[in-house]
């Protein structure tokens, strides 16, 4: 489960959670999706490895083309 916030200013919704991977081997996440327009939006997910907060994921996601 996620909690976050949104911000109307850069159209952001920010996410923190724990995620357990390996039974025993908890870490700190932060999901940020950013919305560019309608059309088009950006997912990066950040992890805490070793006590330093790093970019792991990058998505980058477009509406398809009605048929």
């Amino acid at each position: 489960m996620s909690e976050g916030t949104y911000d109307p200013a850069t159209k952001s919704f920010t996410f923190t959670s724990e995620m357990e991977p390996v039974p025993g081997m908890k870490s700190q996440v932060r999901e940020v999706l950013k919305i560019a327009d309608k059309d088009h939006m950006m997912l990066e997910w950040y992890e805490n490895r070793g006590g330093q907060e790093r970019k792991t994921m990058e998505i980058n996601y477009t509406r398809a083309g009605k048929k």
